[in-house]
């Protein structure tokens, strides 16, 4: 696991009233017929952020219970909005976070969570919430996913015919969702959370359906408008389908017979698994290296991010190990975590504060030379703007390397890359 909670000193903030806290539609306490005074003690609170792959790891251990949950329901919080899915008024989960290191960020949040228990509590009478929030950086742990939540009144649960009860796990979303969709990061952990909770369990589908056994929404019980208009029903479902995807190499993969050229493409389905890229650092890496505990945790990050734009997540991790010398050269050493040698002739090198800010980055900037603006959606636009140095990437190159041949004398100065690239990219996925 992580260890966001640093002695580094916490800038004041200020944390919202209970009053700003208020949904946008109805009254929340249409979502149960619980009412009283709920003290501390009783609330099922757990109060921890993880990362997809700390995700992965805790749910794989989790004990369920002999009733577990078989169903999902997506909600938006609205208030709180994010940066990017703004409410018009109200405050916002991302504010006042300019400046800070990703252990202050984390424990900032942390309150405001604490602070949202605090509204169930104190605000609603509840004894419980929603079982995760998600932002774009973590996964918060907020009822245990054992018990049955209170978010979407007859969606928390209900006895069918024989009298087993079948509840749900409730997913809020961090921000407002009327008029955008999720960007790229949070859409990735939110199907990914989804896809490793189904991988646990094996007993709901990957398709809109009210009530036991698939994945809805709170309009589907009692809230029209949340998970916000531009959440549709074929939008969440797709990306819970491709976080499986990922999850499962699921994919079209290509076989060792076809080979990665100078001219393959960088858009595209997976030409190699993680397991391959995987296999191939760890052959190499000295024992005495710092990455020997991470190297799943970084190449991970391709496979999280990449599908959701797009991008083959082989061909991104490859470069890395390409350019990385398989995580060993100087400028991925922390602290400067450079994946692939991002500004190094231009700005002096980029650094970055985490792994998963790296590889954002350095999907970016390949996007960024795989797609003009006009070329690109909203959520490879998103990413794109995730490289530090996007907008330093002159505009005769946007959109001038669709395949790897034509990285060669844009990425570097060197009129082979491509070609060596290319051949990387083979070694890593038939050794």
């Amino acid at each position: 696991m992580s260890d966001p909670l640093s002695d580094e000193p916490l800038p004041e903030f200020e944390l919202p009233d209970i009053a700003d806290l208020m949904p946008l539609e109805g009254d929340i306490a249409d979502d149960t017929q619980r009412g009283g005074p709920v003290s501390v003690e009783r609330f099922l609170y757990i109060g921890q952020g993880l990362k997809a792959d700390e995700f992965s790891h805790y749910v794989e251990s989790y004990n369920f219970g002999r009733q577990p949950p078989d169903f999902v329901v997506l909600h938006h919080t609205a208030i709180p909005s994010t940066q990017t899915a703004p409410y018009p008024t109200g405050w916002r989960w991302d504010s006042s976070e300019s400046g800070l290191t990703e252990g202050q960020i984390y424990r900032k949040r942390l309150k405001q969570l604490e602070a949202l228990r605090e509204f169930y509590r104190t605000g609603s009478g509840w004894d419980r919430g929603p079982h995760l929030f998600i932002d774009e950086k973590w996964i918060w742990l907020f009822t245990p996913m054992f018990e049955q939540g209170i978010h979407a009144k007859e969606g928390n649960g209900y006895r069918d015919s024989t009298g087993r009860l079948r509840y749900s796990i409730g997913i809020e979303v961090c921000g407002y969702f009327e008029n955008v969709q999720w960007s790229a990061p949070v859409a990735a952990l939110v199907g990914h959370a989804i896809a490793v909770i189904k991988r646990k369990l094996g007993n709901f589908e990957i398709k809109h359906q009210k009530f036991s056994g698939g994945i809805s929404s709170h309009r589907d019980y009692n809230k029209p408008s949340c998970p916000g208009k531009a959440i549709t029903e074929p939008y969440y479902v797709g990306v819970v389908q491709a976080a499986w995807d990922r999850l499962n190499n699921a994919p079209a993969v290509a076989t060792a017979t076809t080979a990665i050229t100078a001219s393959s493409p960088l858009l595209g389905s997976p030409s190699g698994t993680r397991e391959q890229a995987i296999a191939f650092v760890r052959k190499a890496l000295p024992a005495t290296s710092e990455y020997q505990k991470d190297v799943e945790t970084i190449l991970n990050y391709y496979w999280v991010y990449a599908p959701t734009v797009g991008l083959d997540p082989f061909l991104a991790a490859a470069q890395c190990i390409f350019e990385t010398g398989g995580l060993t050269s100087g400028w991925c050493a922390r602290p400067k975590r450079n994946p692939a040698g991002l500004g190094v002739r231009q700005e002096g090198g980029l650094s970055f504060s985490t792994w998963d800010a790296a590889v954002q980055a350095h999907i970016g900037q390949l996007l960024a030379l795989a797609l003009r603006d006009d070329e690109a959606n909203d959520a490879q636009k998103q990413m794109m703007s995730r490289n530090p140095r996007h907008a330093n990437i002159k505009p005769e190159l946007r959109g001038s390397a669709k395949t790897l041949s034509a990285l060669s004398s844009r990425w570097t100065d060197d009129a082979e890359y491509g070609s060596k690239f290319a051949s990387r990219a083979e070694a890593i996925r038939t050794s």
